[in-house]
């Protein structure tokens, strides 16, 4: 009968291993990836009810919450990948469901905050943005609504902003980099009244788009809406204007401002770019 080959000879990595880590490291990956996820599952639940239920703002507590809990999902991500490789190579299944949530989970977990954050990097750092910078439509009904010498002068274009490694003022940034402040006027040869006729499509593609409509003046083209955010429901004010462009044509103008955060991470330019899309 032949005898078996002798065992390799512990190394003094793999003693070094044995003895801080008494649990297989697979299934150690497993454990701590289920647990960073669910901990940041929980913190991120928090904040989101936190801010919604009004116990405290989005800026700064829920933003300040949502860092930790993000730094986790990392945790979870990184984890899970290490009990992946692990199961992989041994082909061994310690922990396999615990490891599989945490790897899917925190893939679908990490998605919001971590696009949020690539938007912040790539968005001018504004609160306020309209299709027409240089001549944006103004709050009327909204404006009350509005934090106290928040907006009060209406839409300032000519604030100076640093993006894209550059001083420039607010108006130049969204000239320069969005398709949304290109001239959108409509030519209706067939309307008595292109402004009443613009009026009404934009009044059916703010219903269409979810907004709530606070108030509206047929006589002054004048639409005023507000929108959510998902996951904080932080509100943006949104005012629509239709005006006439030539003798057969007319305009749409938008503007969206947040209503409380100093940086919207794109979110408003995100309003203008849909509702340019579906007009």
């Amino acid at each position: 009968m032949a005898s078996l080959p002798p065992a390799e000879p512990e190394t003094r990595l793999d003693k070094i291993v044995r003895i801080c880590f008494p649990m297989p490291l697979q299934l150690l990956a497993a454990r701590t990836a289920f647990a960073a996820l669910v901990l940041a599952v929980l913190i991120a639940a928090g904040a989101i009810a936190g801010v919604r239920l009004g116990y405290f703002a989005f800026a700064p507590t829920g933003h300040a919450l949502m860092i930790p809990a993000t730094l986790l999902g990392l945790v979870a991500l990184l984890a899970a990948l290490v009990w992946f490789r692990q199961a992989f190579v041994r082909n061994a299944g310690e922990g396999k469901r615990m490891g599989m949530i945490a790897l899917l989970g925190s893939l679908v977990f990490l998605y919001p905050p971590l696009s949020y954050a690539w938007a912040g990097l790539t968005s001018p750092p504004i609160h306020d943005a309209s299709s027409n910078p240089d001549d944006a439509p103004h709050f009327v009904a909204l404006l009350k609504e509005r934090p106290p010498g928040r907006d009060q002068a209406g839409f300032d274009g000519q604030r100076l902003i640093r993006f894209r490694g550059e001083e420039m003022t607010v108006a130049y940034a969204l000239h320069e980099y969005y398709g949304v402040t290109q001239p959108r006027a409509k030519l209706m040869p067939g309307s008595p009244d292109p402004v009443k006729t613009l009026f009404w499509r934009c009044f059916e593609t703010v219903k269409a788009l979810g907004w709530t409509i606070v108030d509206y003046s047929e006589a002054e083209g004048r639409i005023e809406a507000t929108a959510r955010s998902f996951w904080f429901g932080e509100i943006s004010d949104i005012v629509v204007r239709a005006r006439a462009a030539g003798a057969i044509g007319a305009r749409p103008d938008i503007r969206a401002a947040s209503r409380t955060v100093e940086y919207d991470h794109g979110a408003n330019l995100s309003l203008l770019e849909a509702f340019m899309k579906r007009i």
